[in-house]
């Protein structure tokens, strides 16, 4: 019935803290610390004599592509104005990366791609074409599921005539094209709002181009990595920013499938990739800038050394005291769920934001498009040091290209360390009552890198199977593994393995890292009633059945107190064994009572769901609370003489009551 599926999302999130793909099994390293060194001169074609010559490298982020053998260049993607030309793709080469020329002597043109029309000039041809005045490279790629030479670009693309009028607010699309010769030759701009097939947006905000003048708005600055998903699938990741309404400073993160003709992308949006790519809503998978300040121009690569993916962004606080900026990391396990650790600073990237000439705009800063590489890493991987290139000066006005080199050290994983006493119920949070296939917590310190539940793609080639590891955590009970549902530093919920009995040995895995052991008594039954607390209170996690609503405090919305003559459904665990690490099938348990107060009746139905670790135990409200004061009465549940407790260890401890009114 429906309203137990809802109430099965409450009862699961009670596990992670009473607060309301399969991971690999390596052992990741850590990052002990992250830092660059003073900017590096570099040497290009960045004015006379050379013609042509560079106007604005970079204008977005850079892509480097690894030799073709030991005595070829690098392959480098930039964006930039050129002397003869507009803003658009460009195409250089270094053997040093420090001395850049452009690609001629490989067969590639100073500028291969760029939009139709000039920053400053409206064409009424192009006047609706997503990319009629810019349309520049974030990322340039190989196509993992073609031939080599097909390359796909992630582009910045902007339109800055609405109605046909020019003004410098942009509306901006993430774009995305094609070449199958390497990059030598990419599709020319086609009229109209999508383009064509093979030049077209795949990113656009849920705000539609304006037909008059606005301020900036879009999905901007993307950069894109190639990875497999647990799914089978290849997909390319496109990291960028909003601009406009919805905007709160948070990096975004979208993905398309490749191996199709046209590819089409999801946003990611409260926990997925859940909102198309044009129009649809997006919010961050990451956490907020330390400090405060927005984020940008952000970049994922897969650092071999670590084992992990790597994220940098630049956060940049314009309201701060001393308005600054600096460039900032994290590190995941899985790009399917975005498990993203908290963001820290890259030592020797801070610098002051400050006015572009007459522009009161704080966008001078000494760091923007962050673009890291390490030389013998595939494209897109780096290593535990390598070089960072990015623009020294104005994000919309004069600028230099520039470098510095990065190094990461790295230390082996910190054991994690479990609290004697705090293995306990998964409802109750009392230390023992571990049943076999119901749920239970441990707590302590250095438990997880991230804090997450499982999703759907923790599921992917499991069958009935429920996984046992969550970027990288794992949990063994007396030396078998369990299925675990929520991870963090401090809490692991797992659930009790088939067969455990007597006293339970839990032992915690971090990224191949194990924890000390502790104990607890397991049983054969110890219900346990899922809370929600309220203002303080412990309320069963209970829907009223027939009328729908939570039962709870009735100043919460949602929530009300219950009557004499209610259906009510109650969510528990522990109140039999059940098989573990598969998904459960439904199955009836007869005998279960339930008691408010001093009123005990016969649970009207009662059994173990079809969710894992949750049985549902209906009872009506006996009609003796008709003629009793209103309040609050202790409820539990009880199987064979066994009950759960009326008092749990929530925080603060209390009673678990249902409320009653008349």
């Amino acid at each position: 019935m429906q309203s137990r599926r809802i109430q099965a999302a409450v009862c699961l999130a009670m596990l992670a803290g009473g607060l309301g793909v399969r991971a690999q099994q390596n052992n990741r390293l850590q990052i002990a610390s992250f830092s660059v060194s003073a900017d590096q001169t570099l040497t290009y074609p960045d004015g006379p004599p050379a013609s042509p010559f560079l106007n604005n490298l970079p204008d977005e982020h850079t892509t480097f592509l690894p030799p073709a053998s030991a005595s070829a260049p690098y392959l480098v993607f930039g964006a930039s104005r050129i002397s003869t030309g507009i803003g658009g793709a460009v195409v250089l080469q270094t053997s040093d990366l420090k001395t850049f020329t452009f690609a001629t002597s490989l067969g590639y043109q100073p500028q291969v791609m760029s939009s139709p029309v000039d920053f400053t000039n409206c064409n009424s041809k192009y006047d609706t074409e997503f990319d009629e005045n810019y349309a520049a490279p974030g990322s340039v790629l190989q196509d993992p599921t073609l031939p080599a030479g097909n390359l796909i670009m992630i582009f910045e693309a902007e339109n800055h005539c609405p109605g046909g009028a020019n003004q410098q607010p942009f509306y901006a699309t993430t774009g995305f094209t094609r070449s199958s010769d390497n990059g030598k030759t990419w599709p020319a701009p086609e009229n109209g709002p999508m383009g064509g097939a093979n030049r077209y947006p795949v990113l656009q905000p849920s705000t539609p181009p304006p037909t008059v003048a606005h301020p900036a708005i879009g999905d901007a600055t993307a950069s894109a990595y190639i990875d497999k998903s647990l799914d089978g699938n290849y997909y390319v990741y496109a990291v960028h920013s909003l601009v406009g309404p919805g905007a709160d400073g948070s990096i975004r993160v979208a993905r398309g499938q490749l191996g199709q003709t046209n590819v089409s992308f999801m946003k990611w949006y409260n926990g997925s990739f859940s909102e198309p790519g044009i129009g649809g809503m997006e919010s961050g998978p990451g956490s907020a800038c330390p400090g405060g300040g927005n984020q940008s121009h952000g970049q994922i690569s897969y650092n071999d050394d670590l084992g992990q993916y790597l994220l940098t962004l630049v956060c940049a606080n314009a309201s701060a005291a001393t308005p600054t900026g600096a460039w900032y990391y994290a590190t995941a396990t899985s790009l399917d769920i975005q498990d993203w650790t908290p963001l820290q600073m890259i030592a020797g990237s801070q610098f002051p934001l400050t006015a572009c000439g007459s522009s009161n705009a704080l966008q001078m800063f000494d760091g923007w498009y962050p673009s890291f590489m390490s030389p013998g890493a595939a494209a897109g991987h780096t290593k535990l040091s390598g070089s960072v290139f990015f623009l020294d000066g104005c994000e919309t006005g004069a600028r230099t290209f520039a470098s510095r080199t990065f190094t990461i050290t790295a230390q082996p994983q910190a054991a994690p360390k479990l609290t004697s006493g705090l293995l306990a119920n998964g409802a109750t949070y009392v230390s023992g009552g571990l049943v076999p296939g119901s749920w239970a917590q441990v707590q302590g310190t250095g438990l997880a890198n991230v804090t997450r539940i499982w999703t759907g793609f923790d599921f992917l080639n499991l069958g009935n199977n429920l996984p046992a590891s969550l970027s990288g955590v794992q949990v063994m009970v007396n030396n078998l593994p369990a299925a675990v549902y929520y991870v963090s530093p401090t809490q692991i919920n797992f659930q009790v393995p088939t067969g455990v009995s007597g006293t339970a040995s839990v032992q915690v895995i971090n990224n191949g890292t194990a924890s000390n052991t502790v104990t607890a008594t397991s049983s054969a039954s110890s219900p346990g009633l899922f809370p929600v607390v309220l203002k303080g209170v412990n309320y069963p996690a209970a829907v009223f059945a027939l009328s729908g609503g939570y039962v709870g405090d009735p100043s919460v919305a949602g929530f009300r107190a219950a009557q004499a003559g209610n259906h009510i459904e109650l969510y528990a665990t522990g109140l039999v064994a059940e098989p573990s690490g598969v998904i459960p099938t439904a199955s009836g348990i007869s005998g279960v009572t339930v008691t408010v107060g001093n009123v005990t009746v016969p649970a009207d139905f009662a059994e173990q769901t079809p969710y894992v670790g949750e049985f549902q135990i209906n009872f009506t409200v006996p009609q003796q609370f008709a003629s009793m004061p209103a309040g609050n009465y202790p409820i539990s549940i009880s199987l064979n003489g066994v009950s759960s407790p009326t008092t749990i260890n929530s925080n603060p401890p209390g009673q678990i009551v249902l409320p009653v009114t008349h």
